[in-house]
């Protein structure tokens, strides 16, 4: 196969620089040299070593998609630290957990075999895997513990002893945004590639990994994905568990760990909707033994709780026990009142006071109401941090984006950041983001005319038109309605010592790339301009172009080391990326029609084109979140990318592949309908 490829390659090759030869000639003829054929005679013999060039990059990346075993160790090793950073954010300071019950509920037909009556979270992964097919249904009430009980199981498939390198990488996905009428394949597919890009893994890998059944589909939020005023023949839930009965492996019903409050899919299971050939599962409410064993880790002094421990075990079916029942609601409750004083260090509340409350709903908004505050100014993750009054009308503001964007249209779980820009307002981000284009062309033409007087010539009427039309068209891009996802550079690899030491070897391949174009290309526009102008422009645009080559290569190539995905980098990088590919692209027109029309407009008009190329072409998505950046003032930070990390780190967040969840559903759902402290 790499035989016939090299051969099938020297072939085409041949008959390029035959075809590119005779047209060079051809032009050569017709022309006598003059500037625009000698330009063209000197790109023409370029085209079959382009050729090559991307014949190669295509090849090397089917190879790359081949080495599936390769690429699902990586992806294992991927999902288990981001995962484990994730669980240690759920479980909270000191890493005390609840060991979680759970019951098997019994389905009419369709069960899994081998499953027991009952289990633990601490023996979640011996009781999956005697199940088969291995098919698994998390249900419980909310704040149970369902996504705390599929982590545990997924870094529990990852770390086994016995895991052998076959195996399926466990990969947590959310379910809000699926459009259903989407094959879930391919939603897969587009899933894993999202999640995981910056680690190397393109779209060909994820489509490969998941056609061989190399990924363990680990699916949250069922229950996110309508409303309770769908329709039940509309509901995506329905469409969604249709398709997961259909996915099959070649030994039957393909593995599914499913995650779905216990009334929701009870809602589904009426209609006779549920996950077939699976095991489902009901999370139990956490014990008064449970709750004390982790009231009492969890605090300094566990005899502030006694009154309420007390409670918990004298009336285990009070409103306070109902309330406390849960993982969530008792971190909740340690977060709280577990604050202090800045200066004095002085408790600021008792944990008493919950034993005043009426209900088990005035014990859940009280909490809710103390947990932003209490939870800011137990985490400052950055010196200054942020005001908890801030805190709390940005993220309600957030939360009021995410409950009022219709279940059909997109997630009312997930903040992606170059996805928001329609929380401002469609039609208000999409005018902004035109009318800055207006004031960008005017800035550009009001530098081309400083430099240029105004005339009436051919040759500058045809230069006007030609800047206009680019206006024109910019203005155009900046206000469509639909934009582009970022694209794929990894500007942060650049932070680390291995991404630096992996990118430094692309940079030396693209010197040395550049050199070489450099001095085959000089020589050729020296015919026309001088040998002396010809190798400086020549070196100038191989080096450029080499330089920019090899930094490409380096920041798409594979790395083995490299950070834990950051929902930010995406936006980030694709702003930094197109902002230098087109200062680069600009540069390198400039200097190559200079000694044509003069260095300064050449270089004007090029870094014109370029920057307007690069906003408008590569840096789509970056530059829409800038409009919306500017239309949100007042309601959410400057800074939105660096206060939502601020806020995971504080634990009010959570993230999940490329997007920022609230920490819980019921405090998204709370600081939806309280919009101030």
């Amino acid at each position: 196969m790499k035989r016939s490829r090299t051969r099938r390659a020297a072939v085409i090759y041949v008959l390029l620089q035959v075809v590119a030869a005779a047209l060079a000639l051809l032009l050569s003829k017709q022309f006598q040299v003059a500037r625009m054929a000698a330009t063209l005679v000197a790109l023409a013999p370029t085209v079959p070593a382009a050729y090559l060039a991307w014949a190669a990059y295509r090849d090397d990346r089917r190879e790359a998609a081949a080495d599936t075993d390769a690429k699902a160790a990586m992806l294992a090793k991927a999902v288990a630290a981001a995962e484990t950073g994730q669980r240690a954010q759920l479980i909270g300071p000191g890493a005390h957990r609840i060991d979680l019950n759970f019951t098997r509920r019994t389905e009419p037909a369709n069960n899994a075999t081998g499953a027991d009556p009952h289990g633990r979270l601490t023996d979640i992964v011996g009781y999956y895997q005697s199940l088969h097919p291995a098919r698994l249904v998390i249900t419980g009430e909310p704040g149970a513990g369902k996504t705390l009980l599929a982590l545990e199981l997924l870094l529990g498939l990852l770390t086994r002893p016995d895991r052998n390198q076959a195996d399926p990488v466990p990969i947590r996905l959310s379910l809000a945004d699926w459009h259903t009428d989407r094959p879930l394949t391919d939603w897969l597919t587009d899933q894993v590639h999202q999640q995981f890009r910056d680690r190397g893994l393109t779209a060909a890998d994820a489509a490969v990994l998941v056609e061989q059944h190399r990924v363990l589909p680990v699916l949250d939020g069922l229950d996110e994905m309508d409303t309770d005023a769908t329709p039940a023949g509309r509901r995506r839930a329905v469409r969604a568990l249709q398709q997961l009965n259909a996915y099959q492996d070649p030994t039957g019903s393909a593995p599914v760990i499913l995650t779905c409050r216990t009334t929701q899919y009870e809602q589904l299971a009426a209609l006779d909707v549920r996950m077939r050939e699976a095991a489902r599962v009901e999370i139990t409410p956490v014990t008064p033994a449970q709750a004390d064993a982790y009231l009492t880790a969890r605090s300094t002094r566990p005899d502030r709780w006694r009154p309420v421990l007390d409670t918990l075990t004298t009336a285990p079916g009070g409103s306070l026990a109902q309330a406390l029942g849960t993982p969530w609601r008792l971190n909740l409750a340690v977060t709280a009142y577990e604050e202090r004083h800045a200066d004095t260090l002085a408790y600021l509340r008792d944990p008493s006071d919950l034993l005043t409350l009426a209900s088990s709903d005035a014990v859940r908004d009280h909490l809710l109401a103390l947990y932003l505050p209490a939870a800011t100014s137990q985490h400052p993750t950055r010196p200054d941090g942020y005001r908890p009054d801030q805190t709390h009308r940005w993220l309600a503001a957030l939360a009021a984006h995410l409950a009022s964007t219709p279940a059909a249209a997109g997630s009312g779980t997930d903040l992606v950041l170059h996805r928001l820009w329609q929380m401002a307002g469609s039609r208000r981000v999409r005018t902004t983001d035109a009318f800055l284009t207006t004031l960008l062309a005017f800035g550009f033409g009001a530098l081309f005319l400083a430099q240029f007087p105004i005339g009436f010539s051919p040759r500058q009427l045809r230069g006007a038109a030609g800047v206009v039309l680019l206006a024109l068209w910019a203005v155009w891009q900046a206000s469509r309605p639909a934009v582009s996802d970022p694209a794929t550079f990894q500007i942060h690899r650049l932070r680390t010592s291995a991404g630096r030491r992996q990118v430094a070897p692309w940079l030396m391949v693209g010197l040395v790339f550049g050199l070489v174009i450099g001095l085959v290309f000089g020589p050729a526009v020296g015919l026309v301009y001088g040998i002396t102008v010809g190798l400086a422009a020549g070196l100038t645009i191989g080096l450029t172009l080499g330089l920019t080559v090899g930094l490409t290569a380096g920041l798409t190539a594979s790395l083995s080391e490299i950070p834990p995905t950051d929902p930010r980098y995406a936006i980030r990088d694709d702003l930094v990326a197109g902002l230098v590919c087109g200062l680069v692209a600009g540069l390198v027109y400039g200097f190559t029609i200079g000694p044509a029309v003069g260095l300064v407009f050449g270089i004007t008009t090029g870094l014109m084109c370029g920057l307007t190329a690069a906003l408008y072409i590569s840096a789509r998505a970056g530059r829409r979140y800038l409009a919306f950046l500017c239309c949100s003032r007042g309601r959410l930070p400057w800074r939105l990318g660096a206060f939502l990390h601020w806020a995971y780190g504080a634990g009010l967040l959570r993230i999940s592949g490329v997007a920022y969840q609230f920490r819980h559903r019921e405090l998204q759902d709370w600081l939806a309908t309280h919009p101030g402290p």
